[in-house]
């Protein structure tokens, strides 16, 4: 008697074929993380007491950036620090362009890279134009202070991501939460930025001029990032 061929699903519905955690490369990339940050641990013990500063002050911005020592140490945190946040972004989906689905699951880690690295040149290549052009009406140190901030702001803020995110999974939160706990997290590093920033730039410019080079120097790089993950 024919009856037919059974066919089973491969995975079950609403179930992702591959956990993230399942991917080599990504545990690769968790190891080489956590490696990462337990050599910059001292650096960061060492940044600490700038960074409240930083919270507190704007002024704390221009004292690490006074210190050729401590900037060395918050340049190497930063990079560190940016790496974990980028395997974040792939594991939580921060960055939901539509794109990303198309690149195999090794790589995208690797993409968000990329598209942080345009950031970041976006932002550096519009600070540069606007002190050439505009001529920031602040010393060297003060300048370099509006360029470095968000690096402080992010790393004062950082443990707290990763606290948060310590607890969500410990407590099987569902992701689409954990985004969203995330994003604000990230939101506030940009409020506390804008907020002393501008405290920074006030000391040389009007008011209507410093809400233009706030929008030019990190609301413009940051729209552009939010736009392409709606768009592309």
């Amino acid at each position: 008697m024919f009856f037919g061929r059974l066919h089973l699903p491969v995975s079950a519905p609403g179930v992702p074929a591959e956990l993230w955690a399942d991917v080599t490369v990504n545990r690769i990339l968790v190891i080489a993380a956590t490696v990462l940050a337990v050599l910059t641990l001292m650096d960061y013990m060492r940044l600490s007491p700038l960074l409240a500063g930083c919270l507190l002050r704007e002024r704390g911005n221009i004292e690490i950036e006074h210190s050729v020592s401590q900037a060395r140490n918050r340049n190497r945190c930063a990079i560190v620090g940016l790496f974990i946040i980028c395997i974040l972004a792939d594991r939580y989906s921060l960055y939901p362009a539509a794109f990303m689905e198309e690149i195999p699951a090794p790589y995208r880690v690797a993409a968000i890279l990329g598209v942080l690295l345009a950031f970041l040149l976006l932002r550096t290549f519009l600070h540069y134009l606007i002190d050439t052009v505009a001529r920031l009406k602040l010393d060297s140190e003060s300048r370099l202070a509006t360029h470095k901030a968000p690096y402080n702001y992010f790393l004062a803020v950082l443990p707290l991501i990763l606290v948060s995110v310590l607890i969500l999974w410990l407590f099987k939160v569902p992701d689409g939460a954990a985004r969203m706990v995330i994003w604000v997290e990230l939101a506030v590093i940009l409020f506390i930025t804008l907020l002393r920033e501008g405290q920074i730039l006030l000391s040389g410019h009007t008011g209507f001029q410093t809400f233009l080079y706030l929008c030019a120097l990190e609301l413009l790089p940051v729209a552009s990032v939010v736009v392409s993950a709606a768009l592309l």
